[in-house]
């Protein structure tokens, strides 16, 4: 093609058609701009594909991810939420003025109000994003605005869940190990434990007397409260996290 356009300007010169020559010279500058548009149009184009392609797939990462962690966040709100039940019989015995022991096996409720555990989230995809300089590819503002809300959420969490730790390993669970038979509690923690300990004569009278018992188990309603209500944000969070990329990931279909 090259060849046929410089034996095309070679006849014009030959000719002495300067006129048309300059014409036609000008009309291939322009069909070479023009050819040069197209191909960075088409670049641009595939470029474009390629972005949208690959920013569709973290949307349905992000999905996946969120909805794995829903499951595992009410799997932890409902463990705590039991917990707490635990905790209200006990404070609900320690506020009887004479209650009747035989009707609670305080072995079986203290040991499952123990129960409670931080929540570590799966976050490799928005550590990704994030670290590679890519969250640009999630051009929705209102998503992107979630998952940062949703970082801030967890180290929020994370921090009351230190402290909610530091009232349960060092205050309420030193005060029971000197008090009562953590032997009898392990029964119904799948220890494996099957024997009552020959050490505890079994009674809770003194310790419902209590008033530190009670102000310790006060404190973990307190901040098994505060995490009640942080995980249920969180997932309130997480559930419109998962709608918002359903959303958009259908606009891209």
């Amino acid at each position: 093609m090259i060849k046929f356009f410089r034996h095309i300007r070679q006849t014009m010169v030959n000719q002495d058609r300067t006129k048309k020559y300059l014409l036609y010279a000008i009309g291939e500058i322009i069909l070479v701009v023009i050819g040069i548009l197209i191909a960075l149009q088409i670049n641009n184009w595939n470029e474009s594909k390629k972005r949208q392609a690959e920013a569709e797939n973290k949307l349905m990462e992000l999905r996946e991810e969120f909805i794995d962690n829903r499951a595992v966040l009410n799997k932890r709100i409902h463990d705590l939420e039991n917990a707490n039940n635990s905790v209200l019989k006990i404070l609900k015995v320690t506020n009887e003025i004479k209650p009747n022991l035989e009707n609670y096996n305080l072995d079986s409720i203290i040991s499952h109000s123990l129960k409670y555990g931080n929540y570590n989230p799966a976050n490799s995809t928005i550590q990704e994003l994030i670290s590679s300089g890519k969250l640009g590819l999630i051009e929705d503002r209102r998503l992107k605005k979630s998952l940062y809300t949703w970082l801030q959420m967890l180290e929020d969490s994370d921090e009351d869940f230190k402290n909610q730790d530091h009232q349960a390993q060092s205050l309420l669970i030193p005060y029971l190990y000197k008090n009562i038979s953590m032997q009898n509690l392990n029964e119904f923690n799948n220890m494996g434990v099957r024997k009552k300990s020959k050490l505890h004569n079994n009674s809770y009278n003194r310790v419902i007397k209590d008033l530190e018992f009670e102000n310790l188990y006060q404190g973990k309603l307190f901040w098994n409260g505060i995490m009640i209500t942080h995980y249920k944000s969180l997932d309130s969070l997480a559930k419109g996290i998962v709608q918002q990329t359903q959303n958009l990931i259908h606009k891209y279909n």
